[in-house]
């Protein structure tokens, strides 16, 4: 593998010494293109059961996002089987990188990483989403201040606009799937935000139990969760006031106004450690 991907992974994890041991590991290559998108998957050749037929197909599905793009990308597969999970030592400890993050795109250069199993079809579709400049864009220092306010949030880092671009990925995710697969949509999206309400919900417990109720974070999984939540929830209002581009200070205003979310508790959920944000990612 190309040293320079291998830094380049090395430092969105902070040089996590398990996804290091994964990628020494890759002894197998295999490319191919479709569209303005190469495609460059790195596997373990004895080890990962990598469908490459699925993997064309998902490739196929996210060019509804990708032919908006006015150049060629270079989406780099990484699927390790590393799962999302809260720290299980101690869920209230703050997140990190490796505790929820799954790729990381660059703006400034056409590169896109893949860097788990889980949920890599929505997720390549959010990193895609940031290339389209009509949706992805940037909240004011005012703004982002006015929600770590509002929610007592303890995160320098925090990245409103990452909630946008995973409520967008989530719609073009299952309205892909739904053609594809030949299921009801509203069901799909019906199911999504009773999961995402209870993802949100282990999120709020870990902050009602946080000292002082502030919910400390080195990621954006509040904006992943509960800000995404916010706006699946008062889908019916969100569409009123949300435009392209979006106007942040409306965005902000709409977050605040509708933050109280009703409790939900999935007893159906089985790994309740899981830090998957969507029921449906892997189709």
């Amino acid at each position: 593998m190309n040293s320079l991907i291998k830094k380049d992974i090395n430092r969105f994890f902070t040089y996590n010494s398990q996804y290091n041991k994964y990628m020494d590991e890759l002894d197998s290559y295999e490319y191919f293109s479709y569209k303005n998108m190469n495609v460059h998957i790195y596997y373990r050749k004895y080890k990962d059961n990598l469908d490459i037929n699925h993997i064309k197909r998902v490739i196929k599905r996210v060019f509804v996002i990708s032919q908006f793009i006015p150049y060629d990308l270079n989406i780099y597969l990484l699927l390790s089987p590393f799962k999302k999970t809260f720290n299980l030592e101690d869920y209230r400890k703050p997140l990190k990188t490796i505790n929820c993050n799954s790729a990381f795109t660059y703006l400034n250069k056409p590169i896109i990483y893949i860097l788990r199993f889980e949920e890599y079809p929505k997720v390549l579709m959010h990193e895609l989403i940031h290339h389209i400049t009509q949706i992805h864009s940037n909240f004011s220092s005012y703004n982002e201040n006015r929600l770590k306010t509002h929610f007592k949030i303890n995160n320098p880092s925090l990245d409103p606009n990452e909630a946008i671009v995973e409520f967008w990925a989530t719609i073009m995710h299952l309205y892909q799937i739904s053609i594809e697969y030949n299921l009801d949509f509203y069901k799909l999206f019906l199911k999504e935000l009773q999961y995402s309400l209870y993802k949100s919900s282990q999120i709020l417990t870990i902050q009602k139990e946080s000292p002082n109720g502030i919910y400390t974070d080195e990621t954006n999984t509040y904006a992943y969760i509960i800000f995404k939540t916010i706006f699946m929830y008062n889908l019916l209002e969100f569409q009123k006031i949300y435009t392209f581009p979006y106007n942040d200070t409306v965005l902000t205003d709409f977050l605040i106004k509708h933050s109280p979310l009703p409790l939900s508790s999935l007893s159906s959920i089985k790994n309740k450690k899981s830090l998957r944000f969507m029921i449906h990612s892997n189709y």
